[in-house]
């Protein structure tokens, strides 16, 4: 993947991880499944941030070790594309409907427990892969 595909999907990213967020925040009467997934969310946008800035530094520079790296964060169904799955079905679901028949509904939460764990898991993994990418371990 170029440096110009790689910079747009991460700001694809960062989109979804603050879309994601404010969702999360609209929530009431949440469980702690609401809290933990706000918390992973929260803390993987300044993540996400950096690792961009990051990548258009070395947008000069390609041909160094740690972007083979981070390419092989970006190759089909790696990291980040799994990371943005997650966080398209999450906010999907969390997406307020519209509606007179939906109103009532528009910020209940009603996940399950292991759909919540599943996603936090997606997340606590592809997290760790770009921090491991940022501190350039490969």
């Amino acid at each position: 993947m170029e440096v110009v595909g790689l910079l747009a999907s991460i700001a694809q990213l960062i989109n979804l991880t603050a879309k994601t967020i404010k969702y999360l925040n609209s929530v009431k009467d949440a469980s702690e499944d609401r809290s933990r997934l706000l918390q992973e969310t929260t803390s993987l946008l300044p993540l996400i941030v950096k690792f961009q800035g990051q990548v258009e530094e070395a947008n000069t520079n390609s041909d160094v070790p740690w972007f083979d790296c981070v390419r092989s964060l970006a190759i089909e169904n790696g990291p980040l594309y799994q990371l943005r799955v997650a966080l398209e079905q999450l906010a999907k679901r969390l997406k307020p409907k519209t509606g007179l028949k939906n109103v009532a509904h528009a910020f209940v939460w009603t996940f399950d427990k292991d759909y919540c764990e599943a996603i936090l898991i997606r997340i606590e993994r592809v997290k760790s892969a770009i921090s491991l990418a940022l501190h350039g371990d490969t």
